[in-house]
């Protein structure tokens, strides 16, 4: 019983390592120049550029 719960243990923490690594990984925040965005019933319109 020990076994499966130090196993159960390593591998929530594997897990939660893995995600803060990938988390890390990506950047923080960017600037996206202006661009068009679809809306939802079809129609183009202008979006200023903004931080991502």
């Amino acid at each position: 019983m020990k076994t499966i719960v130090n196993a159960l243990l390593l591998l929530v923490m594997a897990v939660n390592f893995s995600a803060c690594v990938v988390s890390a990984r990506a950047p923080r925040a960017h600037w996206v120049p202006g661009h068009y965005n679809v809306g939802p019933h079809g129609g183009r319109y202008w979006v200023k550029g903004h931080y991502r």
